[in-house]
């Protein structure tokens, strides 16, 4: 990720851009996509063009893709061998340019979605790609929501033939990816709260984009999960023990989750779980935005490597995102502040 603005005018243009921001986000408020649950896409869109979160996560950055839309290691990996989770990079791209009145910036999110999707099979799978199950889902968490905020944007007209094909692609490779595991609720791995929720989120807003309540339907079975797995003190376990980046990770869904489709006994149960779920993420960061890993699961010590073969470390996008997140679910601005510490410790915030 390229960002444009270095540290030392980020006070100068912060003030500025509240100016900006404001309209933007009343514009893209005062429109909802027709289909399922229009307060719930309002409220979604509300939250992500809110200063908490407009702020840390789309004010500067963008995404830069090949000329074929590829993106990070798909730029040089064969069809044979590639990772369509790779591609929900374009979601980004989408929300900023749709925020900051970017439409060039919109299509390149769109162009990054569409290498993914076209390689896409008459059965919705993505022959070559790595993880049938999480590897469309993580994609998918990511792009479907975007698509929603720009089906919510005056900029939906512009862009309508794109969104209808990619919608229909995402909606084919949701059924294939629940075809996979055995049927809606199952997953491929159970011991990762933050798939439940991903799962949730990717199969929660394909339905809206589509109209299709049966997914909307499915997509309970994943939240209700995820919530169940939560113990006592918040934690939301990651093979058996905790991780801060990755219990962040999920509760990213859970809160846009939340928002779009959170209703009644589930929206309270998702609520609690969140409240609990943040303030232990919150007692993981100290007065100087750094996080504690100590005892994390899968993201400290280099126990885990990501696909490209680098240690897998503290995940400052997820944990900043989360708390900003939640700061304008919940209203606690404690939240909103923390996300910006933690934003500016890291290197997204110039430092």
């Amino acid at each position: 990720m390229r960002w444009s603005l270095i540290a030392a005018l980020i006070v100068v243009c912060f003030s500025v851009g509240i100016i900006a921001h404001d309209s933007i986000g009343q514009t893209l408020q005062s429109r909802a996509p027709s289909g399922l649950g229009p307060p719930g896409v309002k409220s979604f869109v509300r939250i992500e063009s809110s200063l908490p979160v407009f702020d840390v996560l789309y004010r500067y950055g963008h995404n830069d893709a090949a000329s074929n839309g590829a993106y990070g290691p798909n730029v040089t990996a064969p069809r044979s061998a590639w990772f369509l989770e790779y591609q929900r990079a374009g979601g980004y791209d989408i929300i900023a340019g749709a925020l900051r009145n970017e439409p060039a910036l919109i299509g390149e999110g769109l162009r990054m979605l569409r290498f993914g999707l076209a390689r896409e099979a008459s059965d919705g799978s993505f022959p070559g790609s790595a993880w049938p199950f999480h590897g469309t889902a993580l994609f998918l968490s990511e792009t479907a929501p975007a698509l929603i905020v720009l089906e919510a944007s005056r900029y939906t007209s512009q862009f309508s033939g794109e969104l209808r094909w990619q919608t229909g692609r995402m909606r084919r490779a949701v059924y294939h990816m629940i075809r996979v595991v055995g049927g809606p609720g199952k997953i491929d791995d159970s011991t990762k709260s933050h798939r439940f929720y991903e799962a949730a989120i990717a199969i929660g807003a394909v339905g809206i984009l589509s109209g299709d309540r049966r997914l909307v339907r499915w997509s309970k079975h994943y939240a209700w999960h995820a919530v169940g797995m939560e113990r006592a003190n918040g934690v939301m376990p990651e093979d058996g023990g905790h991780d801060s980046g990755y219990q962040a990770l999920g509760m990213v869904s859970a809160t846009r989750y939340l928002a779009l489709l959170g209703t009644g006994k589930l929206g309270h149960a998702l609520y609690g779980t969140l409240q609990r779920g943040e303030a232990w993420e919150r007692s993981r960061i100290d007065s100087k935005g750094s996080v504690n890993q100590s005892g994390d699961t899968r993201t400290f010590g280099c126990r885990e490597r990501d696909p490209t073969g680098h240690c897998k470390t503290v995940f400052y996008a997820p944990i900043f995102s989360s708390l900003a997140h939640w700061a304008t679910t919940s209203g606690d601005q404690r939240y909103a502040r923390l996300a910006r510490l933690v934003w500016t410790r890291s290197e997204y915030g110039g430092h």
